[in-house]
């Protein structure tokens, strides 16, 4: 009985070692999603402005904490503040131009 036991494992050891293995060596890897060139710059754009609001609010806390200065806490807080603005700035535009190419896309299919 032991016998057939130990073989019933070694064969359901088997399918699973090639179950798991299958993807390792499967001949078509699986291929990150493609983004288009405007998709790609919001998602970065998207990531800068997370990481800004990430830093101010760590720089708030740094400063309620007291590891910070008030004369260092208003400088850094004022760059920071112009960063994420000028983030902010950068995906109202991209939001503006797709919005336009909306438009325009929407005209060349009612025209034809």
């Amino acid at each position: 009985m032991s016998l057939l036991v130990l073989l019933w494992m070694i064969i359901l050891g088997i399918v699973l070692l090639v179950y798991l293995a299958y993807p390792l060596f499967s001949k078509t890897p699986a291929q990150p999603m493609e983004l288009e060139p405007g998709e790609a710059r919001v998602q970065t754009l998207l990531l800068e402005r997370e990481r800004s609001y990430a830093a101010l609010a760590e720089l708030d806390e740094d400063y309620e904490t007291g590891k910070l200065s008030e004369a260092d806490y208003r400088e850094l807080r004022a760059a920071l503040l112009q960063e994420t603005a000028h983030v902010i700035q950068q995906l109202e535009t991209n939001a503006k131009a797709d919005v336009e190419a909306e438009i325009e896309r929407f005209k060349r299919q009612k025209r034809g």
